[in-house]
C-alpha cells in the first residue's frame, strides 16, 4: 500500500479554505526589464501566477510605454509555459495551439498589468486560497461554489453542462462564463495529499573524476524536478527551458548530464524524491511535462521537435524542411540535396518534374540508378550542381539535361573531351573543342571545330538537311 505522508492529526481542519476572489485578478510586472520580458522567447515572467491557457486578459502599460507587439488596453489570451512564465496570443484558438505574439521591444515603466476578470468570456479559473496558494483538488465534490447565492452542481468533467467542473491542475470550469455582475464565492472542503511509494526514494552515489559529465541513474525520473542533486552536500540547480544551470535530464532518460564535469573526488548524490509516473512501458501514459514546462500540453514556436515517422494526408509544411534517411520524395518545386545522397528515384507514371529543380552534388551514388518510369524527366542542373557520381547510372528512358555548364557522359571528369556509348541526340550545334566524337551514320545537326583544334569524327556517312560541318582555319577534322 502506498505511503501517503504524515499520519492524521486529531481535529485537523486545515483543509477547509475559502477560495481567493475569482472575479478579478491583476498581475503587475516590470515591462522594461529584459529579465521579466524575454524577447527571444516572447515570454513574460510572473512568478507563481494564477493564469490558465486560453484565458482572456486585458493588458495595460501602467503609465509607461507599451511592450512592442502589444497595445495599451488591448485584450489578449494566455499561453501558460510553466508556473512562472506565460506568453500572449491574439485569440483563444491561437493560445490553445501555442501560437504566441512576437514581442519585439521592451516597454517602459514598472507597473504593466494583466487583468483577468469575470467578463462573459472566461470560464476557467485557477483554484487558489490564502492569497495565491495553489490548491490540490482532483474531484469537483471537494469544492463548494455559489453563484448569486445559488449553490452549483459539481461535475467531474472539464466540460460541464451545468454548474461547474474541474480540469487538470486544479482548474475550476464554469458551465457558463460569469459576468462582472455575478457574485461568486467558494470554499475547499478537502485537499489531496500527494502519494508515493517508499521504493521511489532511491539514492544514487557517484564520484567525480574531472572529466565525466554523464552519469547513469538507477531509474528514469519524469523530469529534473523529481531528483535532488548534491555535490559534496551542496544542492545543485537543474537547467530549464530558459536558463542553463548545473545539470539536465533528457526526457525518458536516466542519464544525468552536468554542464561541466564535477571535480576529482567530488561526492555526487542523486536523491529520487517521489517518482510521479512519466508513462513508460506499463505506465499511465500521462505527460508530466513538455520541454520542461508543466500544465496544459502545448507546443510553442521555440520548441525543436524530433520525431520518427510522419504520415500526413494533405499535410502542408512551411519554412525549411530537412530530411534524413529519405526513401521516397514526391515534390513539385525544389529539392536541394547535400553531397552524398544515395539514389533519387521518380517512379510514378505521369509525374513530370520539369517544373521543379533538383540541385545536388553527386546525388546518384555508386551502385544506384536515377530511375525513370512512365515519364520523361527534364533535369536542370544549376551552376555548381553536379552530375552522376562515380559508379552511378542514369535510367534507360529519355532524359533531357539543360545546363549552361559542361556535361560529361560516362565520365567523372567533365573538363575535356566527351564520349558516348549509344545514340547521342542533340538539338543545335556541336562544337568539338578537341578529341573524339562518335555519331550515327546520319548527322542531323551541325558540327564545328574551333580555331586551332584537332578532332576525329567517327561514324557519319551522310549529312542531314540544314546540318553543316565547319572546320575553322588552322584546325583539323578527320572523318572516319
Amino acid at each position: 500500500m502506498a505511503y501517503i505522508g504524515l499520519k492524521p492529526t486529531a481535529g485537523e481542519n486545515n483543509s477547509f479554505r475559502i477560495l481567493d476572489t475569482l472575479s478579478s485578478f491583476t498581475a503587475t510586472f516590470d515591462g522594461s526589464s529584459s529579465s521579466i520580458v524575454t524577447l527571444g522567447t516572447d515570454t513574460i515572467r510572473i512568478n507563481d501566477h494564477r493564469f490558465v491557457t486560453g484565458q482572456r486578459v486585458k493588458y495595460t502599460h501602467g503609465g509607461g510605454a507599451a511592450i512592442t507587439g502589444l497595445n495599451h488596453n488591448g485584450f489578449y489570451f494566455i499561453i501558460v509555459i510553466d508556473r512562472n512564465l506565460i506568453q500572449l496570443a491574439i485569440s483563444a484558438s491561437n493560445a490553445n495551439n501555442g501560437t504566441e505574439i512576437n514581442l519585439t521591444g521592451l516597454g517602459t515603466g514598472t507597473a504593466h498589468t494583466l487583468n483577468l476578470s469575470f467578463d462573459g468570456v472566461n470560464t476557467k479559473f485557477k483554484i487558489t486560497h490564502d492569497d495565491g496558494t495553489h490548491a490540490k483538488v482532483t474531484r469537483a465534490s471537494q469544492l463548494m461554489i455559489s453563484v448569486n447565492g445559488v449553490f452549483q452542481q459539481p461535475h467531474d468533467s472539464a466540460t460541464p453542462t451545468s454548474g461547474f467542473g474541474l480540469d487538470a491542475d486544479s482548474v475550476l470550469v464554469f458551465s457558463a462564463a460569469p459576468s462582472n455582475s455575478d457574485s461568486v464565492f467558494g470554499s475547499i472542503l478537502s485537499s489531496n495529499i500527494s502519494s508515493f511509494e517508499i521504493s521511489d526514494n532511491d539514492i544514487d552515489n557517484f564520484t567525480g573524476d574531472n572529466s565525466t559529465v554523464n552519469f547513469t541513474m538507477s531509474k528514469t525520473p519524469p523530469d529534473p524536478r523529481n531528483i535532488l542533486v548534491t555535490l559534496d552536500g551542496v544542492v545543485q540547480y537543474p537547467s530549464d527551458a530558459n536558463t542553463t544551470r548545473a545539470y539536465t535530464v533528457a526526457l525518458d532518460s536516466n542519464v544525468l548530464s552536468f554542464t561541466s564535469a564535477p571535480a576529482l573526488g567530488v561526492a555526487i548524490q542523486v536523491r529520487h524524491i517521489g517518482f510521479a509516473g512519466g508513462g513508460g512501458s506499463g505506465g499511465s501514459g500521462l505527460v508530466s511535462s513538455v520541454f520542461g514546462r508543466i500544465g496544459d500540453v502545448n507546443l510553442v514556436g521555440t520548441d525543436d521537435i524530433t520525431v520518427r515517422n510522419i504520415t500526413g494526408v494533405g499535410a502542408t509544411f512551411t519554412g525549411v524542411v530537412t530530411y534524413e534517411d529519405v526513401t521516397n520524395v514526391d515534390s513539385i518545386g525544389v529539392i536541394t540535396a547535400r553531397s552524398g545522397i544515395q539514389g533519387i528515384g521518380i517512379q510514378s507514371a505521369g509525374v513530370n518534374v520539369a517544373v521543379g529543380v533538383i540541385t545536388a552534388l553527386n546525388f546518384i551514388g555508386a551502385g544506384n540508378t536515377f530511375a525513370v518510369s512512365g515519364t520523361t524527366v527534364d533535369i536542370s542542373i544549376a551552376g555548381g550542381g553536379g552530375a552522376a557520381g562515380a559508379g552511378g547510372t542514369w535510367g534507360s528512358n529519355a532524359v533531357g539535361i539543360h545546363t549552361d555548364k559542361i556535361v560529361g557522359i560516362n565520365t567523372t571528369t567533365i573538363a575535356g573531351s566527351a564520349t558516348s556509348e549509344g545514340a547521342l541526340q542533340v538539338r543545335g550545334s556541336i562544337a568539338i573543342e578537341e578529341g573524339l566524337l562518335t555519331l550515327d551514320s546520319n548527322i542531323e545537326t551541325s558540327v564545328s571545330v574551333p580555331v586551332g583544334k584537332n578532332a576525329l569524327l567517327i561514324g557519319p556517312t551522310t549529312v542531314g538537311a540544314g546540318a553543316t560541318i565547319d572546320v575553322a582555319q588552322g584546325s583539323t577534322l578527320v572523318v572516319v
